[in-house]
């Protein structure tokens, strides 16, 4: 089944469910180009007139569809609300202490003989044997590299010098920044200078 449904959370929650098989839904409408086929042909007659009373004017409608109907129902509102547990020491009943060793022992020599855990851990161990073969075969703490790095670089790296810009100024002074014309093939850089002994005369 195939189910639609309309949800409004304005104010509550109202839904419209509607169902229908896939079954029902008939075969896809393939349309073809063909001759014209004259299936049934009646001719008028006057046979049935007496029948029948004429009524001028007359109003009706025809549908082939299916008839639906729809049903509202407002439910009851379920309260939920969250609650949390901290899990320190579990799994053991209320009448045993599990801080006292002798009610732990007594417990659990009391579970052991019972069928239901042994059952259980018939049917746990091969899964548990599984996984500790797999885990002895396949050493996951092994350490396949010793702490060994390997180089890939095909050749190490090289810096050439092309172009050597001389500073025009007499005063020695650092350049602070260079920045590139953005189009390439105009060859134009700017270069700003910082002179650390603001006071020079020479400047």
């Amino acid at each position: 089944a195939i189910p639609q449904s309309f949800t409004n959370n304005s104010k509550m929650e109202v839904a419209y469910v509607y169902t229908k098989k896939r079954t029902e839904f008939g075969k896809q409408c393939r349309f073809t180009d063909g001759d014209t086929q004259i299936l049934e042909s009646i001719l008028p007659t006057d046979v049935y007139d007496d029948d029948y009373e004429q009524r001028n004017p007359v109003v009706t409608g025809v549908d082939t569809t299916r008839h639906w109907s729809e049903t509202e129902v407002n439910t009851e509102r379920v309260i939920i609300r969250n609650a949390s547990m901290r899990h320190t020491e579990g799994g053991w009943p209320k009448d045993v202490d599990f801080t006292e060793q002798s009610d732990v022992k007594r417990f659990r020599k009391k579970v052991e003989k019972d069928e239901d855990y042994q059952y259980s851990m018939k049917s746990l161990f091969p899964m548990v044997q599984k996984c500790i073969k797999q885990n002895n075969t396949v050493n996951i703490y092994e350490e396949y590299f010793d702490a060994k790095e390997t180089d890939h670089s095909s050749e190490p790296p090289l810096a050439k010098g092309l172009a050597v810009f001389r500073d025009p100024s007499s005063v020695a002074r650092p350049a602070t920044s260079v920045n590139w014309h953005p189009e390439a093939s105009s060859g134009k850089i700017a270069v700003s200078y910082s002179v650390l002994n603001f006071q020079d005369k020479r400047l």
